[in-house]
């Protein structure tokens, strides 16, 4: 048998690990080109061109806003123009890749408008006083429109709870019956995106139809009639809750080796000692000292971040001073340069300018007032000049009828110019009354109506308690009859919620006391915690895993039937009176377990409507709206 030559073997190529191996080199290894960066699906989606090691543009160019922000409301984005738009682009279209960039150029304009107006905007008013205001007013009118049911209040008792409801809080984009009207809210979207979007991407009518109609379906068709649910309010409230803490199981005990039980073994007995050992003082010393220095450094440390807390509201107090002494300033400097450059013949009155309202708030501009006849002003006022209408004579009170006229003398000084007027500081906000009152109307619940003894109109409910003597006048104008007369029946009612009702009346005190640092504390307190950016870069992520649980679209949530809407709202009952302390229960709830669970179901009642709630939303819409975009309040007329 031959064997084939050496030079006939078939010569393979050699593995890497017998090259390094043979000649030692390593340079082969360090060669390799690294693994590729994995590309974000919103790098993908709406930056095809952007290379795979650049970051994303900023979507949002506040400085505060953070990297994990602007990363988050990408990823929200992506996961709804893949879900939404990307399905049915490509069955128009698979190789045009530039209109979902288009759609993010488009919302990046919008996010930035939008982000400038909140910037611009100060939400504190819209927290602290405007939002607890409405709430009081939406539990006070349902429960006034409840005690009227099946009474001669209510159109001989044929009227229902939603019409007597919408009477006393009668709206145009919704009806008696909670409807929402689809052409009110069309408006609002229109005005929305003509204050967001670009010029050029507004003033096509097909694409901002196709826009507003799609957004106008999202809102009227699934977030309002699903909002206004009373069961899906109720699992909100106990998703902001938690979950709820398990009750711990005690162990149970185990035989030892005995095969007794503890509780079967007697107790250890220990004898006394007669004299203190120095080992038993050295534990007690170092005990104590251990727990002295623990509660010293707790108390320290809240000092310390009282102090910080206190040292940045003064510092933002301080700065907003600031600018507006320089906005005061600026306006004096002006008024003065105005005034200068007039010709010598002309006296014009200077003109009172407005005070400067808090940004944020719902003032709108107002007209011209309608001019009134001048009253007479003291010869030592000086607001004479803009008292009385101009003159073209002269600027003297005198020359122009308003005081009788004096003969001129020669030793007679030229009156002085007056200096132009300031405007007053503006008020101190208060931001601890509204949420006040409405806790008081959450714990107060209304009364029960009495028994009657004789044939009588019904009286209508008692009119809501409040915490200032103005807002009692003006409840109680609003009622077409006195309130219940006090009777047996509502003494135990009145007497179990006393406490509320002072302890209330304690805190609006001492809220008073200390108004004017709360009004720089609570929006303090807002903008640094609830409002800010990992706040909300927490939220967007929230909601998009609760709406793309996994990449997609979650499939929509089937009503629950009326008895798991029935045994919802129990475990809500049972979660808020388990929420409150156990000292504080009988104090703010009631003295007794059936007093308690009346007053946190009463305190629920009024979200037991979805008619009502309907009410609720729309007038919460309009006040978010109005708070971001005010010129929508502004009326046309007479323009």
């Amino acid at each position: 048998m031959t064997t084939a030559p050496p030079s006939a073997r078939r010569v393979g190529p050699r593995s890497i690990q017998s090259v390094t191996s043979s000649t030692h080199d390593k340079s082969l290894l360090t060669s390799r080109p690294n693994q590729p960066k994995p590309v974000s699906l919103s790098k993908r989606l709406l930056f095809p061109t952007l290379p795979a090691d650049a970051d994303l543009p900023p979507l949002l160019v506040s400085p505060a806003a953070t990297p994990e922000l602007n990363a988050e409301l990408y990823d929200f984005i992506a996961l709804a123009l893949r879900a939404y738009v990307n399905p049915w682009w490509t069955k128009i279209t698979r190789y045009d890749k530039e209109f979902l960039p288009e759609i993010t150029r488009v919302l990046t304009a919008v996010f930035r408008a939008l982000e400038s107006r909140l910037i611009a905007t100060d939400l504190s008013p819209l927290v602290f006083r405007d939002l607890p205001t409405l709430l009081n007013q939406h539990w006070t009118d349902y429960r006034n429109a409840q005690a009227k049911l099946h009474t001669s209040y209510a159109a001989g008792g044929a009227a229902t709870l939603p019409q007597l409801f919408h009477q006393a809080q009668p709206h145009m984009a919704v009806s008696a019956e909670g409807v929402v009207d689809i052409v009110y809210v069309r408006q609002a979207v229109d005005h929305i995106m003509k204050a967001c979007m670009p010029p050029e991407n507004y003033e096509p009518e097909t694409e901002r139809y196709i826009v507003r109609e799609v957004i106008l379906k999202v809102l009227v068709g699934s977030v309002l009639p699903r909002v206004t649910q009373p069961w899906f309010i109720h699992k909100i409230i106990l998703d902001l809750m938690g979950p709820e803490k398990a009750p711990e199981k005690a162990a149970e005990p185990t035989a030892s080796e005995d095969g007794l039980s503890p509780s079967e073994r007697p107790p250890l007995q220990r004898r006394s000692s007669q004299h203190l050992s120095f080992q038993t003082f050295a534990i007690f010393v170092l005990s104590t000292v251990q727990s002295v220095s623990g509660v010293c450094l707790s108390i320290l440390h809240a000092y310390r971040q009282a102090r910080e807390t206190i040292r940045k509201v003064n510092q933002s107090k301080d700065a907003h001073a600031h600018g507006e002494d320089a906005i005061t300033t600026a306006d004096t400097e002006q008024t003065g340069q105005a005034a200068t450059s007039k010709p010598e013949g002309t006296d014009a009155a200077p003109a009172a300018a407005p005070p400067p309202s808090l940004p944020g708030s719902l003032s709108v501009p107002q007209k011209n007032p309608t001019v009134t006849p001048p009253t007479p002003p003291s010869p030592s006022s000086d607001s004479a000049s803009f008292m009385s209408p101009p003159s073209q004579t002269s600027g003297d009170p005198a020359a122009s009828g308003l005081l009788p006229s004096m003969s001129a003398s020669p030793s007679s000084t030229p009156a002085t110019q007056p200096a132009p007027n300031t405007p007053p500081p503006p008020a101190i906000p208060n931001y601890t009354h509204p949420p006040l009152a409405f806790l008081l109307t959450l714990l107060t619940p209304p009364l029960p109506p009495p028994t009657p003894t004789s044939t009588r109109l019904p009286h209508p409910p008692p009119p809501p308690i409040s915490l200032s003597s103005s807002s009692s006048s003006s409840s109680s104008s609003t009622s077409p009859l006195s309130p219940h007369p006090a009777g047996p029946a509502a003494a135990p009612a009145t007497a179990s919620h006393t406490t509320a009702r002072a302890l209330a009346h304690l805190l609006t005190l001492l809220a008073s006391l200390a108004a004017p640092f709360l009004a720089r504390l609570l929006p303090y307190l807002l903008y640094a915690h609830a409002l800010s950016a990992p706040a909300l870069a927490a939220s967007v992520r929230a909601a998009r895993r609760a709406l793309f649980p996994e990449g997609w679209p979650a499939p929509p949530p089937v009503d629950p039937t009326p008895e798991e809407q029935a045994a919802l709202r129990a475990t809500l009952c049972a979660r808020l009176g388990a929420a409150v302390p156990g000292p504080l229960a009988p104090l703010v709830l009631g003295p007794t377990p059936d007093a308690r669970a009346a007053t946190v179901d009463a305190a629920l009642a009024p979200l037991d409507s979805q008619a009502c709630n309907a009410h609720l939303v729309v007038f919460i819409l309009d006040l978010v709206l109005l708070t971001v975009f005010p010129e929508m309040g502004v009326s046309e007329e007479g323009a």
